[in-house]
């Protein structure tokens, strides 16, 4: 890998060549149990994570393996990975002899241009001067049946969904093989975020994807950058730690571009906030135009307010702001010389540097098309267009752009940019108490609750996350009490994939809701949360104002959300990768809690044995508020330190230990814990206890566990209801005590 060592040139280059690739297999991984550590450093909890099993592969090798199956492979990473990058490294290294010289000619091929989206035929995408030439190259193409010819089409994600049947890129990524057509034989590289390239993977031949910086690998980049200068290296990387946002993001090598460029041009610091991060990247773009351009030093001001801009400045900024609503309202991420005489927008607005002016290689040259820097960068600008219209009209774009794909990253910026108050200018004058959020934003957000509400319990809910994320943006915890009473207290983020940064959005709303008296259920079920998601929520609890909680920067985990908030009743973390040093933290910590009455830890990668089961005794001995403990899909070598606390515990009523890889010597373990005020026992799906454990177990029962009424055991021990324990029902009423109801549970988990 190679960086740039140019950090403060603007737009700042990221990277020249990115060579740190995964090829991905078939095999699904599950988020909670991940056994292979090079895919666990995959797994990132965002929206784009790719969750199957990965091998490192080399560039070189990408085409290794197909057999008779079509040469097409499809390149997927996160936006700011570097796929574009790759995709232009693979023609020029190819050019120069280094890669693919099985292939006669490679063709590259940037689907962000708007000719290609009306392309026809092999002529009209081809980068050719002469059309002639054009339709020469075409004939010898069809002669061969494509045969020699690797297509690099970067940008699947940035065609339009209604794509023409007759286009030529369909062509391509859909030949007809049941003849020998012009195409067929064609090698294919296509590049897309993985979030947007579903359809494609039925018709690939196989998978790769672009990983982004590991924390060394990213130490290495900003060391390049800041010419080796150790100290001011250190510097920036505590300034990344104290700051989640930035640090939650930072894998990514544009980001950290731009993160440098911030350290750079701000006197060491950085934002705090997403909003914050772009809003920098466009003050120092503004700042550069004014000084590089038109050899000014006035300060840039508010972007938010064009009024306060200098006057160099103000109609680029507004117009700027006006194309990037243009495009969101109309889903477009790239512009024509004719989308900006239609808006009245001039040329020199590309002059300023957040716009790039890139000439379309299929035309001659004569066709210039625009695109903003970042996606990001875009997105802001379209808030800051919608937050100077009035506050009715702000309220009715919003509602015009719901279910748009981009409307929640816009929303999240105008959350930031307004605080989701009015902007009327009187009104902004007054103290917030006699200012509140107006009734229309509050109407939105009823709509967004009740839209992921009316959802089946297995569908994601990202609508109600990003809202989340709006709240942390606008820091208004009596906006986040109106949204816990909506959701009756009980957040349900279930199958929805939380990023770092929406953990500590959920952090900050949990804790700016805690003065309620009503407990809070969060579920958290399936969410690729780990342990730095987890030291994430617990940041977001010290964020809220009204919270008393004084939690440090460092060292922080799960165990700090549950000590330091008291309105908890319900935590599901199931199905996320906890482990056990998380589980000896999230321990010690409900040892002084009094609020949390159940506790899913369903799959979440720990291993209980002798050696660490300690942490476990000590939570079911001195915490006195625990009913409910879910501990099922993990693995259980040693039950002792369960069966020690369980022996003095005086609140736990339901005990799954369902498909823990318990053996009779475990229930033997087990039993002589079970002498306190159990109700349900579920010991199912562990496929090593045999009848001996389940005499064992009948043994004990016959005259402890007075208030145990459901035990639930294997299937294969289901003929044990029966016979063992038909004569511990007899037993338990000689002895004064109720019956036992033993089944085998029809569920797995």
């Amino acid at each position: 890998m190679q960086v740039s060592t140019s950090a403060t040139q603007w737009p700042p280059v990221p990277t020249k060549t990115i060579f740190k690739l995964a090829m991905i297999q078939k095999e699904e991984i599950q988020r909670g149990r991940i056994d292979d550590e090079f895919v666990r450093l995959t797994i990132t909890g965002k929206i784009d994570d790719i969750l199957l099993q990965k091998t490192p592969v080399n560039l070189t090798n990408i085409f290794s393996e197909i057999g008779d199956r079509r040469n097409f492979v499809l390149i997927e990473g996160a936006p700011g990975s570097g796929k574009s990058t790759l995709a232009l490294h693979i023609c020029q290294e190819w050019a120069k002899g280094k890669l693919f010289q099985k292939f006669d000619i490679a063709i590259l091929v940037k689907l962000r241009d708007p000719l290609v989206r009306e392309a026809k035929t092999i002529a009209d995408v081809l980068p050719c001067i002469d059309t002639a030439v054009a339709n020469k190259t075409e004939a010898v193409i069809k002669s061969l049946y494509g045969k020699g010819v690797l297509w690099v089409l970067d940008g699947w994600d940035e065609l339009p969904s209604d794509l023409p049947r007759d286009s030529i890129i369909n062509k391509l990524i859909r030949p007809d093989m049941s003849q020998k057509g012009a195409l067929h034989e064609s090698a294919v590289i296509v590049t897309s975020r993985p979030s947007s390239s579903a359809e494609l993977h039925p018709l690939v031949s196989s998978r790769v994807e672009v990983l982004g910086f590991t924390p060394h690998q990213l130490e290495q980049y900003f060391t390049k950058c800041l010419n080796g200068d150790s100290q001011a290296v250190q510097t920036l990387l505590e300034r990344i730690r104290e700051n989640p946002v930035v640090e939650g993001s930072c894998y990514l090598p544009l980001n950290a571009s731009i993160v440098v460029n911030c350290f750079l041009s701000d006197n060491h610091s950085l934002p705090t906030s997403n909003h914050g991060i772009f809003t920098s990247v466009v003050q120092s773009s503004l700042k550069r135009y004014l000084q590089d351009r038109l050899g000014k030093t006035t300060p840039v001001g508010d972007i938010t307010s064009p009024d306060s801009l200098p006057s160099e400045i103000r109609t680029e900024t507004v117009q700027m702001c006006q194309l990037a609503y243009h495009g969101i309202k109309n889903n477009k991420a790239t512009f024509t010389d004719n989308d900006l005489a239609t808006l009245r927008i001039t040329k020199e607005i590309s002059n300023v540097g957040l716009l790039q002016t890139v000439p379309s290689i299929i035309s001659d040259g004569h066709l210039v098309y625009y695109c903003f820097l970042h996606l990001s960068i875009q997105e802001l600008l379209a808030a800051i267009h919608i937050s100077l219209m009035s506050p009715k009209q702000q309220i009715s774009v919003f509602q015009m752009l719901f279910g748009n794909p981009r409307f929640s990253a816009v929303f999240q910026f105008y959350a930031g940019i307004t605080k989701l108050r009015t902007n009327r200018p009187i009104l902004s004058l007054l103290p917030r108490f006699l200012c509140p959020v107006p009734a229309t934003v509050f109407d939105l957000v009823r709509k967004v609750v009740k839209t992921e509400k009316e959802k089946k319990y297995y569908e994601s809910k990202p609508l109600l996350l990003s809202l989340i994320n709006c709240l942390y943006e606008a820091e208004d915890s009596r906006l986040c009490v109106f949204v816990a009473n909506l959701l009756n207290h009980n957040l349900d983020l279930d199958y929805t994939t939380m990023n770092p940064i929406d953990c500590l959005s959920v952090g900050y709303f949990v804790s700016a809701c805690s003065n309620t008296s009503n407990g809070f259920r969060l579920s958290f079920r399936d969410c690729s949360i780990g342990d730095q998601g987890c030291k994430f929520l617990a940041r977001g609890l010290s964020k809220c104002p009204n919270s008393n909680n004084d939690i440090p920067t460092e060292g922080i985990h799960i165990a700090e959300i549950i000590e330091n908030t008291s309105s908890i009743s319900k935590l599901d973390l199931s199905y996320n990768a906890i482990g056990n040093n998380g589980l000896c933290t999230l321990c010690e910590a409900l040892s002084t809690n009094t609020s949390l009455k159940t506790l899913d830890l369903c799959r979440c990668s720990l291993t209980i044995s002798d050696d660490n089961g300690a942490a476990l005794y000590q939570l079911l001995n001195t915490n006195n508020s625990l009913e409910h403990l879910n501990l099922s899909g993990n693995t259980v070598t040693s039950c002792r330190h369960i069966a020690a606390g369980l022996a003095v515990n005086k609140t736990l009523r339901t005990l799954n230990m369902n498909f823990c890889k318990l053996t009779d010597q475990s229930i033997e373990e087990l039993s002589t814990g079970l002498i306190n005020k159990i109700e349900t026992l579920n010991i199912y799906g562990n496929a090593s206890i045999t009848e001996d454990g389940m005499k064992t177990l009948a043994r004990h029962l016959t005259t402890h566990c007075s208030e145990l009424t459901w035990l639930y055991i294997p299937r294969h021990l289901e003929s044990c209801i029966k016979t063992v324990f038909r004569d511990t029902h007899k037993e338990r009423k000689r002895n004064g005590l109720p019956e036992i109801y033993v089944r085998i549970n029809v569920f797995d988990y």
